[in-house]
Parts: structure tokens; C-alpha cells; sequence
């Protein structure tokens, strides 16, 4: 069976600077690769190049979603993956949604551009709350009337609810609380078991990337420094840079009373 995601040579420039390069990824059905690294460090870069969202850069490579190639595709293929095959979970899931429009209307709209209207776009929204743990209720309301978690939970129910093979998680506990950040990775690790979904999770955060990835791959200055397994990166790590950045990570019991 075929990896649902594959980047081979990838290069990001604007101009002649380098912003991010990946040479090899394959992330398989259910399975989560994990891309680190500190704020500049080229992996939201990766990421959007994924999704070709990448405006006035120069792209480089070879990126295959759903039997397209992202690289070079013209935007009615990318229309065509982008929330159907490959779907985003942004840091900030609020600031992307309508402030106008009641979450229920967003869903129904964004199915519907996808071809999925009337009794199965009932049906896949009834278990993509419920795979969720999202009240039906909450549809009635607007963005600004739930919580960070809810909203996450709401992006991850509408890449639910359109099928999507792979998720590009983009720091999507960075903003969320302890014990939502884990109700939220909780939720991830269920869809990908429950569902063969593969994932793609963006963090500078090793202690929470150590409970959810298969492989890690760790970026500096837009270029990796080390990838691999992630048991053998995180606990035997090969480059400086990823020791400096376990070393980071507090210990339980650190820090004053």
C-alpha cells in the first residue's frame, strides 16, 4: 500500500534564501510523523508547502497527496485535495473560521464545495461531532461563542466529516490548557487508529511530540538536522541541536514551589 503522503527534495526559497528543504517522508495510514524545531525553523513552511499554500515562493520537489503531486499543480487540483484528501488544523482555529456564520453553516458549506449535500452531509456531520465528543448544539453557535478547545474540536470534526486521508496539524495544543492539550491529543490518536487517518504534527514542543509520533523530524534554519524513528531521536538523539532542545524540556517536579 502506498504512503498517503510523500515528500522527496523539497526546497522553499523566496529569492535565494532557503526557508525550508526536506529530502524524504512517507507517513503511512495512521501514522504520525512530527516535525520540530524552534519558531523560524522552516516547519510551518513544510507544511503549507503540503498544501501548497505557498504564494510567491519558489517550491522545488515533489509532494504527493491523494495521487497529486502539490508541487506545480494548478488550483483547481489543489481545490480538489485540499479539505477532500488533505485537510489543516491551524494553531489558531477561530481566526480562520467566519465570525458571521453559525459553526453549522460552515460545515454544511464546506461539504457542500466538496459535492456532499442534503442526508449524507447530515450523516457525516452527526459522526464527525460524535467522533469528537462535540453536542450537535454547538452548530447553532457562532465562533466567538466557544472555547479554544471547541474550536480545535470543530476543525478536527470538519476534516473528519470530508474524509480527509491526511491532517496537517499546524501547533494545535500550543494554545490550549494542559487538560484540554491532552483531550485534544487523545482525540487525534483515536481518529488515527479509528480511522487510518495519517498525521502531520507541527510543535516545538518535544514532551507533548514523545506521547503522539511514530517518526520525528527536526528542523533548524530551514534545513533537518536529524530524522528518524522517533524512540531512537528522542531518546538517543544524534544532533546537538536536538539534545539542546530535550534538554528544554522541564523535568516533572522542576521549578520553584
Amino acid at each position: 500500500m502506498s504512503p498517503l503522503l510523500t515528500v522527496e527534495n523539497l526546497r522553499v526559497r523566496s529569492g535565494d534564501r532557503l526557508l525550508a528543504s526536506l529530502d524524504s517522508l512517507q507517513v503511512d495510514r495512521g501514522e504520525c510523523a512530527a516535525i520540530v524545531g524552534e519558531s523560524g525553523s522552516g516547519k510551518t513552511t513544510t507544511l503549507n508547502a503540503m498544501l501548497g499554500l505557498t504564494d510567491g515562493l519558489t517550491v522545488s520537489g515533489r509532494i504527493a497527496v491523494g495521487g497529486v503531486d502539490v508541487v506545480g499543480a494548478d488550483e483547481r487540483a489543489l481545490g480538489r485535495i485540499r479539505g477532500s484528501k488533505v485537510a489543516l488544523i491551524s494553531q489558531s482555529p477561530q481566526d480562520s473560521l467566519n465570525p458571521t456564520m453559525r459553526l453549522g453553516t460552515l460545515l454544511r458549506r464546506v461539504l457542500a464545495r466538496h459535492g456532499v449535500r442534503g442526508a449524507e452531509a447530515r450523516e457525516r456531520t452527526g459522526e464527525a461531532l460524535g467522533s469528537v465528543l462535540l453536542d450537535p448544539a454547538l452548530l447553532r453557535r457562532y465562533p466567538h461563542q466557544v472555547s479554544g478547545g471547541q474550536a480545535q474540536r470543530f476543525a478536527i470534526a470538519t476534516a473528519v466529516a470530508l474524509r480527509a486521508d491526511v491532517i496537517l496539524a499546524d501547533e494545535p495544543t500550543s494554545a490550549l490548557d494542559v487538560t484540554v492539550q491532552a483531550a485534544v491529543l487523545g482525540l487525534l490518536t483515536r481518529l488515527r487508529e479509528d480511522h487510518g487517518i495519517a498525521l502531520v504534527f507541527v510543535s516545538h514542543d518535544l514532551a507533548v511530540v514523545s506521547g503522539i509520533a511514530d517518526q520525528v523530524v527536526v528542523m533548524r534554519d530551514g534545513r533537518v538536522v536529524e530524522s528518524g524513528p522517533a524512540a531512537g531521536v528522542l531518546s538517543r538523539p544524534s544532533a546537538a541541536y536536538t539534545r539542546e532542545l530535550l534538554d528544554a524540556v522541564p523535568a516533572i517536579g522542576e521549578g520553584p514551589c
